[in-house]
């Protein structure tokens, strides 16, 4: 749930939750005020009729007024208090509905005679105000609500808008391209802080990033030469007759070795020759065709194995990719898939339109796709003498070119795809 979804939600219950509690403790308070002001009008009708009384030694006569009931009963004797309360009498229209009054019941002597005395107010008007006052204070809550949602969503999403422009350029952001991250102008504290983070540490990784990459390129170019010598002197070694056997094999394990650091070398150059973008211009290459070539160049490989292969070919399809990286796409799929295929397996190649997959059997089941294009990753029962960058390699040629590697395994076969970015 976003951020600013959250708030919106928390700000609206908190508020509703207010508004309610106040419209009901306004209600009561309104309640009990208007009630009291009818009290107090009870009130002086019990003076005036107790002020007549004590004047004519009598009560007077009751005259009728609407919303308005008196009447006087005869009692024994006085004993009770006054006493005020809310009750519904029958309205004189003989309908079952009754009208809430307020009453007020007090005693009082005339003539030796005890009389109780019963006033009464409809509460109608009261009522009808308090309810009229609730229904503009509700409808101007739910304005208010109505109106403080629309501005949080508009102004709030405004506020929060630089923050998102930061988010985004920092997911374009990419390590070892020319282009910084570019943040947006923010008048906000908290943005300021968090855009001038984002620079620091966005700079400082692109400069350790490019540090890490000078670093292995010179290496790596330092290595070839010595590993050259190095090579050329153990080619000399074996082809020496007076070797013995034990030196001949320890000559041996060490040419192997050579071997290996030699190509584990070259890949690393060849990495990192594709992340400095030095394969950066593109000419259409029709796929097809070259996927033909590379089954001839590496016909004889096909034929050790006896490995069958089928193709299906889009001879339409054309890309634009630099001619350097097919290259070396297509070498390092048809290489793994002839290196790790079986004794009589099959390939199996499909070239469409965004689309190269090529499938090949293998001794090893289906291969752990989080690691697979990792470097340095060599899967269980991978050919001897492997330096694991051969899928690296692959990945990044391919990411250069703009396609997406995938893998799958299905039907007992491995399946290595290149699919265009669309994006």
């Amino acid at each position: 749930m976003k951020l600013f979804t959250r708030y919106n939600r928390i700000n609206l219950f908190a508020t509703v939750i207010v508004f309610l509690l106040s419209a009901i403790s306004f209600y009561f308070l309104l309640r009990y005020v208007l009630i009291d002001q009818v009290d107090e009008d009870l009130k002086i009708e019990q003076h005036e009729i107790q002020t007549y009384a004590g004047q004519y030694n009598r009560l007077p006569e009751i005259i009728t007024v609407k919303d308005q009931h008196i009447s006087y009963t005869p009692v024994n004797k006085e004993g009770r208090k006054k006493t005020f309360s809310t009750l519904g009498i029958p309205d004189d229209t003989g309908n079952k509905d009754s009208d809430v009054f307020r009453q007020l019941v007090f005693y009082i002597n005339t003539s030796s005679q005890w009389y109780k005395v019963t006033v009464s107010k409809s509460l109608e008007g009261t009522d009808n105000m308090i309810q009229s006052v609730v229904t503009i204070a509700l409808v101007t809550i739910i304005l208010i609500l109505a109106i403080s949602f629309l501005i949080n969503r508009l102004v709030l999403r405004k506020l929060w808008q630089p923050f998102y422009d930061s988010l985004a350029a920092m997911r374009h952001f990419e390590l070892g391209k020319k282009e910084q991250p570019v943040f947006p102008a923010t008048a906000t504290d908290e943005f300021m802080v968090m855009n001038d983070t984002f620079k620091q540490a966005t700079a400082k990784a692109d400069q350790d990033y490019r540090y890490l990459k000078e670093f292995t390129e010179n290496a790596s170019h330092e290595l070839q030469t010595p590993l050259a010598i190095i090579q050329s002197k153990l080619d000399v070694l074996i082809q020496d007759e007076h070797l013995s056997e034990p030196q001949s094999r320890a000559v041996q394990g060490a040419y192997e070795a050579i071997q290996r650091l030699s190509r584990l070398n070259q890949g690393l150059l060849l990495l990192t020759k594709i992340e400095n973008g030095q394969y950066t211009d593109t000419v259409p290459v029709n796929l097809s065709q070259k996927v033909t070539e590379k089954i001839v160049q590496f016909e004889e490989m096909i034929a050790s194995k006896n490995i069958t292969v089928t193709t299906t070919l889009d001879k339409t399809v054309s890309i634009k990719i630099n001619p350097v990286l097919v290259d070396i796409l297509l070498n390092n799929l048809f290489s793994n898939a002839i290196k790790y295929n079986l004794q009589g397996g099959c390939i199996e190649i499909i070239a469409g339109k965004g689309i190269l997959e090529i499938s090949n059997t293998a001794s090893v089941p289906a291969l752990d796709e989080s690691r697979l294009f990792r470097r340095f990753s060599v899967a269980a029962g991978s050919a001897k003498g492997g330096v694991g960058l051969g899928l690296a390699i692959i990945r990044q040629a391919a990411e250069v070119s703009g396609f997406e590697t995938r893998y799958a395994y299905e039907n007992k076969l491995h399946h290595f795809l290149l699919v265009e970015n669309k994006q």
